[in-house]
């Protein structure tokens, strides 16, 4: 027999009636075989077939969308005891040098599925999966910081439509005021500000409510590299995070919020101090 392909692997999907797949490739024996199934996002190993005529056999057919591998794994051995003088057979010789060829093509295989590095690069490749980890986990929550500004400012936006449609109350039914003064522009760029003197102070592991349109002042001081956060509405924000192990450091933020938003400090053991501060908009009850 010869090697003729480089593959050891194929890839077909199930509709629930084929039973009947082809091997495209060459193997020794049926023991180096192998086939995985993914169905559901649930890997899983198929034992239920045979072989035909060069095609698998399976006893049920793989599910409508399951995905099937029919993989070649050859035992990393040589079996084959050469003595001196003996009369060396070419079948037996090929067969060999075949299994040493199916044994490279699929070391091969599980290479091309490893994360390298570059050729010049002297990362650690011990270090190279959990550094990957570590980006992915802080892509996520930079994508979870990015979403959560994205709701702040529809948060604020609606505060804003609610005071433009308070202003145009004001207006005289003719249209006689939609040109607005600067006193009527003073007063509707207020109307989006905070009354500091009508400030509320609360503990920063309470639960607040947003009475009305308003804004929280949400602070923390933390060290030793642990941080604060607080959930709006369920949506958790980091609120400070220190730099090093040694020294503490404070994080003061100003949200806007709309009524009926829900605060909920949290902290961690090493954090020192935190309040929830909320004040209404000006106008507002």
């Amino acid at each position: 027999m010869t090697v003729s392909t480089t593959t050891n692997k194929v890839a077909y999907f199930g509709n629930g009636i084929a039973t009947s797949f082809a091997i495209p490739f060459p193997f020794l024996e049926r023991e180096h075989l192998r086939v995985m199934q993914l169905l559901n996002n649930v890997q899983t190993e198929r034992t239920d077939w045979t072989i035909l005529g060069g095609n698998m056999i399976f006893e049920t057919a793989p599910a409508n969308d399951a995905q099937i591998i029919i993989m070649r794994e050859v035992p990393l051995t040589q079996e084959t005891d050469y003595r001196e003088n003996e009369i060396l057979s070419a079948e037996t010789l090929e067969r060999n040098f075949d299994k040493l060829t199916m044994q490279v093509q699929q070391l091969k295989e599980q290479a091309e599925r490893a994360v390298t590095v570059d050729l010049f690069d002297d990362t650690n490749a011990s270090s190279l999966v959990p550094s990957i980890r570590q980006a992915v986990s802080d892509c996520a929550e930079y994508a979870t910081a990015a979403e959560n500004r994205a709701e702040l400012t529809k948060s604020y936006a609606s505060i804003i439509q609610q005071k433009i449609e308070k202003l145009s109350e004001k207006a005289d039914i003719d249209g006689s005021n939609i040109a607005l003064n600067n006193d009527a522009k003073s007063y509707f760029i207020s109307l989006g500000m905070p009354d500091f003197s009508a400030g509320i102070f609360y503990g920063f592991t309470e639960t607040v409510t947003a009475p009305c349109n308003g804004f929280f002042e949400i602070a923390c001081e933390a060290y030793n590299g642990t941080h604060g956060s607080v959930s709006l509405n369920e949506r958790t924000i980091k609120i400070v995070q220190s730099m090093n192990n040694y020294y503490s450091c404070f994080g003061v933020f100003f949200i806007p919020v709309s009524k009926g938003t829900v605060a909920h400090g949290l902290t961690t053991s090493n954090t020192n101090s935190a309040y929830i501060k909320f004040y209404p908009c000006v106008g507002e009850v």
